[in-house]
């Protein structure tokens, strides 16, 4: 026997059936607890005329950040849907700017979701009618406190006696857009991690995560191993079919117990827990039917219709790999509203790259590919003519006589790396001691490379030089804010180290006293 919320809400395509309660819900108060909410039991609607309980200002001066990769690249340039409510920001200016307070105003019920289950919150506009008419306030975001929904809700300034909206009759409508897409995703997120279950042994989703809107950045699932190529495909076939077929989606509410866990047509899927402040309310079990039941908080469509596809984005193993690593790894997709998003901006870049390279798109992979065998063999000739031009002169260093001492100062760009030096000094014969400079006019760190058969004689060098320089402040740098310039380190005859600053007169007449001296001590 299952029983229903008065008084009832108003009409949408959900389902009369989509919210089962399972206890005698007659006795409860009008105030919704967190779980039983009216955006959660019925995801498709849009506004409901409500009651204020409480408003007092917050003791945050805006909603915290929401969780996941949230911040957009700058470069992408793809602004906010036209139609979605954004928090009135200040758009990056360095001039700060009164946007008012932000209050706590709580509702007897709300179609505005306070952020859980890995859902982030909702946003939307509060309606309040008075004298002067209606006036609208956004609704930058909602958060749980216990079995409490707060909205964080922006007043403007100069508006006073805000906490008069308490006890009256209000409207609250949620920003679509942004709702859409959160619970397209999470609903799609429950279809994959239940496809996944059942798929093969041991691909049980640890964690998920996606960034709020308007963000384009891929959902994902956290898996104990990655996927192939065709094990992704395969999955995300299996995904596409349920959506064709538009599986029913329904809530069993129970009151909260102790033990619920998560199942689906594979059996029994590991419990993930409820936040530790969230007592004696209620279980919410979201079903996707012949295919999944979990126990969630968040939004989640009537049927699996509303997706419209789920794509997987292909994972990071080689495209002909039959063997997926073993180590836990990420698997991102994408769904419903984000999906076509994300599927026009993927169509943008790949236009914009073919262009770059002036072919056309069916051609870019092949080009790529191409470009990148000719960037290889590049690669190789370069290190085969660094190497040999590196032995080249190491072999035509003069080794003086009878001190062996070698010192040389470079300043090319192309060769400035310890991995030349190196070259250098193994191609040095005869030498007692070699000591390498690469230092470029105006560039910071310059490279000190000390080496020598002799591993004591190489490291009492190396830290005469260190002690040298480091008594040299650096050009155009304050007293305190001076330090040891030279770091590095080295063993068995053979150190590497970086001097900070620009080299100059004094550090090339610490690099020959240091030589001096020990030609006069040999």
């Amino acid at each position: 026997m299952t029983f229903s919320l008065d008084p009832p809400l108003a009409g949408t395509p959900t389902p009369k059936d989509y919210h089962r309660i399972h206890f005698d819900p007659s006795n409860l108060p009008p105030r919704r607890i967190v779980g039983l909410l009216a955006c959660q039991r019925d995801p498709l609607l849009k506004c409901l005329r409500t009651r204020v309980v409480s408003a007092r200002p917050a003791a945050i001066a805006e909603p915290p950040a929401a969780k996941g990769r949230a911040k957009q690249k700058k470069k992408d340039n793809i602004p906010a849907d036209s139609s979605s409510t954004t928090p009135n920001g200040t758009g990056g200016t360095t001039t700060p700017v009164d946007k008012g307070v932000l209050w706590d105003v709580e509702l007897e019920d709300t179609v505005i979701f306070p952020e859980g289950g890995g859902q982030p919150f909702d946003t939307g506009v509060l309606r309040v009618e008075g004298e002067q008419g209606t006036r609208e306030y956004v609704v930058e975001g909602c958060l749980r406190k216990k079995l409490d929904s707060v909205h964080l809700v922006r007043v403007p300034p100069g508006v006073e006696g805000f906490e008069g909206i308490v006890g009256k009759e209000v409207e609250v409508t949620v920003d679509w857009v942004r709702r859409m897409d959160h619970m397209s995703t999470h609903t799609a997120q429950h279809l994959l991690s239940a496809i996944l279950d059942t798929y093969a042994e041991g691909l049980h989703t640890l964690s998920w995560g996606f960034a709020a809107h308007p963000s384009l950045d891929a959902p994902y699932v956290e898996l104990p191993r990655a996927l192939t190529w065709a094990e992704a495909e395969e999955v995300e076939r299996k995904c596409n079919e349920a959506i064709e077929k538009a599986v029913k989606i329904w809530v069993d509410v129970g009151v909260q117990e102790e033990g619920f866990v998560k199942e689906t047509a594979a059996g029994v899927r590991e419990n993930r827990g409820i936040p530790d402040d969230y007592t004696n309310g209620v279980i919410r079990y979201i079903n996707i039917e012949g295919i999944d039941k979990n126990a969630c908080c968040g939004t989640q469509l009537p049927h699996l219709g509303h997706l419209s596809f789920l794509h997987i984005i292909p994972p990071s193993t080689p495209a002909t790999s039959t063997a997926p690593t073993k180590t836990p790894t990420r698997l991102f997709f994408v769904s419903g509203p984000r999906a076509i998003r994300f599927s026009q901006h993927s169509s943008r870049q790949l236009s914009l790259a073919a262009q770059s390279i002036l072919v056309s798109r069916n051609e870019l992979v092949e080009r790529v590919e191409k470009m990148d065998n000719q960037r290889r063999e590049i690669i190789s000739r370069e290190r085969d003519l660094r190497t040999e031009l590196a032995r080249t002169i190491g072999e035509n260093l003069t080794v003086p006589e009878p001190w062996r001492v070698v010192y040389l100062k470079r300043a090319e760009r192309s060769t400035h790396d310890f991995e030349f030096l190196g070259n250098i000094a193994a191609a040095t014969n005869g030498a007692r001691a070699v000591i390498l400079v690469s230092a470029l006019p105006g560039v910071s760190p310059s490279l000190i490379l000390v080496q020598s058969p002799d591993a004591d004689l190489a490291k009492g060098l190396n830290d005469q030089i260190k002690a040298a320089l480091n008594d040299i402040k650096a050009k155009g740098e304050d007293e305190e804010l001076r330090g040891p310039r030279y770091k590095g380190g080295g063993a068995k005859g053979r150190f590497m180290g970086k001097l900070e600053g620009k080299w100059g007169k004094e550090e090339d007449e610490v690099l020959k006293a240091v030589v001096d001296k020990l030609q006069q001590d040999q």
